[in-house]
Formats: C-alpha cells, sequence, structure tokens
C-alpha cells in the first residue's frame, strides 16, 4: 500500500473529526504512505482530482452513510476498497467507530480484512439520443416530482417491454444496499446486501396494482415522463440531482464496477437493521 484518499466531510464537528484525521496521520507517517485529502466544498470535492490521478490503493470516508455514498460513486471505478469510519448517526454501510479507528488501522495494516461487494447502479439521462448526465450510485436512483405538490405521469419498461403508465410522485430504482433507504420508506421490501437483483419502487402511484418490482440485476430500465410537469428531477444516492424535461429518458442498469466495503471479521448481516430500527430490544 503506498497512497490512500480521506474522504473528509467537513460538516461534522471540528472536536469529533479532529481526533481521527490525527490518529490516520500518525499510522501513515509511520508507514510512509501518502494520504490525500478529499474534502466537501460547495460544488465540489477538493482533492478528488489529485487521488483519482494518483490511483490510490484504500479509501477512508470520514463522516456517515452519506459520505460512503460519496466516496463510492468517486472510486468504484478504481476497485479501491473503502473503509468508512462513523462519525454520524447510526448507519448501514460505516463500520468502524471512532474508538476502533487505531485497531482498524493496525488490522488493514496486517491485512486482517476482507471486502464486501456491493452492487452499484448507473444511470443516464438522455436527450436527443446522447448523454446529458451520467453517474454511479450505490443506493438509489430517483425520478420525482420535485417540490411541487402536483402528481407527475410517467412510464418505465423493463428490457424494452412496458410495464406500468401512471401518475404519482415518482419511482425508484435501488440496489439491495438501497433497499433499506428511500425504497422502504416507500413500501419496497428488505433485500439482503449480497442480493444479486434491482428492486423497482413506484411513489405513491394513484394505482390499486403498481407494486415493487424485484428484477435480474442485468435488466435494462427505461423510465420517462408521459405528459409535461412542472420542475421533476433525477436524484441520485439522495446527493446529485438533474432536471428532466418530456422529451428526456432515464437509463438505469447495474453499474460494471461494485462496490468493495471494507470488513473486520464475521458480523450477522441483520445485526446493524435489528440496532438501527428496534433500538436494544432486539434479541
Amino acid at each position: 500500500m503506498k497512497s490512500i484518499a480521506l474522504v473528509i466531510n467537513r460538516l461534522i464537528p471540528g472536536p469529533r473529526m479532529q481526533p481521527v484525521l490525527d490518529q490516520i496521520a500518525a499510522w501513515c507517517a509511520g508507514r510512509d504512505l501518502i494520504a490525500v485529502h478529499v474534502e466537501n466544498e460547495p460544488g465540489e470535492w477538493r482533492g478528488l482530482a489529485e487521488a483519482r490521478r494518483l490511483g490510490v490503493d484504500l479509501v477512508i470516508t470520514l463522516g456517515g452513510d452519506g459520505t460512503v455514498l460519496a466516496g463510492s460513486r468517486m472510486f468504484a471505478d478504481q476497485g479501491v476498497p473503502i473503509m468508512g469510519v462513523r462519525l454520524g448517526r447510526l448507519g448501514f454501510l460505516s463500520e468502524v467507530e471512532p474508538a476502533g479507528v487505531a485497531a482498524a488501522l493496525e488490522n488493514l495494516a496486517d491485512g486482517r480484512f476482507t471486502t464486501e461487494r456491493r452492487l452499484m447502479l448507473e444511470a443516464r439521462l438522455m436527450r436527443d439520443g446522447e448523454v446529458r448526465h451520467r453517474e454511479l450510485c450505490l443506493n438509489d436512483v430517483v425520478l420525482s416530482r420535485g417540490a411541487t405538490l402536483r402528481a407527475i405521469e410517467l412510464e418505465f419498461e423493463i428490457d424494452d417491454e412496458p410495464v406500468a403508465r401512471y401518475a404519482g410522485d415518482g419511482l425508484i430504482v435501488s440496489t439491495p444496499t438501497g433497499s433499506t433507504a428511500y425504497s422502504l420508506s416507500a413500501g419496497g421490501p428488505i433485500l439482503a446486501p449480497d442480493l444479486e437483483a434491482v428492486l423497482v419502487t413506484p411513489l405513491c402511484p394513484h394505482s390499486l396494482w403498481i407494486r415493487p418490482l424485484v428484477v435480474a440485476p442485468r435488466s435494462g430500465i427505461r423510465l420517462f415522463l408521459t405528459r409535461p410537469a412542472v420542475k421533476p428531477v433525477v436524484v441520485v444516492d439522495g446527493q446529485e440531482s438533474w432536471t428532466i424535461s418530456e422529451e428526456d429518458v432515464l437509463q438505469v442498469r447495474r453499474a460494471e464496477h461494485d462496490c468493495r466495503l471494507v470488513r473486520f471479521g464475521s458480523k450477522d448481516r441483520f445485526q446493524v437493521l435489528r440496532l438501527k430500527f428496534q433500538g436494544n430490544n432486539s434479541r
């Protein structure tokens, strides 16, 4: 290992962030590792271009699950493992607590870790046959009515076969990782994180028969508006957003690259779910 990227959420208060940064800096200095800071600033991630040019061997995210999501989009195509340090609220993706950073770093140095592969999606917004926007995501792609309260009319296809046309608030296409996020709130099922599948969840459809669908991971999904609407948007991982118009087509399919999350030892895959949703009352 020669270099690492630290994806830093600067919204985390300094008293929580700085002790962790100091531990990582000392660990890197003792091993002659280069550490590139990738920090969120308005409209950009400062340091990202340098980290990608350098070709880092490891990504450590400092924040919550949103920081892991951002890190996955930045580095998944380089096949880099990601270790999440949980400085935000209880999450599903960031495994290491601040008190456990020193032990985690030593385990990394000694090779005592595994990587857990998570399916990712690629979203493309097409207009006149050209790609206007393209992004990877670890959680979900959402076509939403946006800020207006008026329902939108949309249609979606799976592998070029029309599935449904309806009015509602939109539609979510999520990975198994993202099944515990927005899709769950919209009535979708929880999928095991290692499942090879894609989840399609309508948002408040004005229809009694349209329900969430679980489809094959290589399925191609196409979404488009069927009538003009007021400022509908496409939102990727809850972080990146694009406007969409009636002439646009949103294409979603499995990405070529998976996310690799660093894991230490074996863990009950549903332990975090129990803690997240049931607190300490679960057995």
